[in-house]
């Protein structure tokens, strides 16, 4: 087996493709700098990242890619599941290396995989427009906090971007550790001390004065419209996962 080790970036990986093509040796495992290489392994190469070698591998799949399906390879690498990268990798050297498109050949399992993870991604990105749900803080941003499977954050900026163009919010991923501060113009990226959430909200001195008022009325509201002989709870944990309910004002 050879083993590349990268920064586990984006550009990172692409990189790693640029000298596997250079070298030709393609990596069986791909490794984070300082990780202790499989028993049995034939050689070892350390990637630095380069702009220039990511641009030609990118560039090279945007000509022979439909939009989507670029967006697809994105989207796996979001996901940040195990062995992602190695799928990408052996995906891309097949769109690569084969003539004609390849990213709807479902016989082949790699491709197979990297379309159900792609929609997998997607799906948790869906649902995180939906459970998202801002506090008022007393400087007047709005804070919402969520812990996704995948990582979706940043997937899902542009959509409040454009919905909440006039105001000042933060959207934090707890299990992550970062999240972005929308300035009404432009997306930065915080992080926050581990102290300043409770069970996935912020601390009740930290919120706006009336900011809790708000909330027991939504809580209200949304006790008034709920028909107790009509509540099915596996239908609301198929649709409405619980471990998202913490984030959820309505469900505490």
């Amino acid at each position: 087996m050879h083993v590349f080790f990268y920064d586990k970036t984006f550009d990172g990986l692409l990189s790693a493709v640029f000298d596997a093509y250079t070298r030709k040796v393609f990596p069986g495992s791909l490794l984070a700098q300082g990780d202790i290489p499989p028993l049995f392994t034939l050689s070892t190469h350390t990637v630095h990242t380069e702009p220039e070698k990511s641009a030609r591998v990118f560039t090279a799949l945007c000509n022979k890619l439909s939009a989507e399906d670029v967006h697809n390879l994105m989207l796996v690498w979001l996901s940040e599941a195990p062995g992602s990268d190695a799928l990408l990798v052996r995906c891309i050297r097949t769109i690569l290396d084969t003539p004609g498109s390849q990213t709807s050949n479902f016989t082949d399992p790699d491709m197979l995989a990297l379309k159900q993870l792609a929609r997998k991604v997607s799906g948790e990105r869906h649902l995180m427009l939906g459970f998202v749900r801002f506090q008022k803080t007393s400087e007047g941003i709005y804070f919402a906090a969520l812990s996704p499977r995948y990582n979706v954050v940043p997937l899902i900026l542009p959509h409040f971007a454009a919905r909440f163009a006039d105001q000042q919010w933060v959207i934090y991923d707890e299990g992550r550790g970062f999240g972005f501060y929308f300035d009404r113009h432009n997306f930065h990226e915080m992080s926050m001390d581990g102290t300043t959430l409770h069970g996935g909200k912020l601390h009740e001195h930290l919120l706006a004065e009336n900011e809790v008022l708000f909330q027991n009325l939504w809580k209200s509201y949304s006790k008034a419209i709920t028909i107790k002989e009509r509540t099915n709870l596996t239908l609301q944990r198929r649709l409405m996962p619980r471990r998202y309910w913490k984030y959820l004002t309505e469900k505490q």
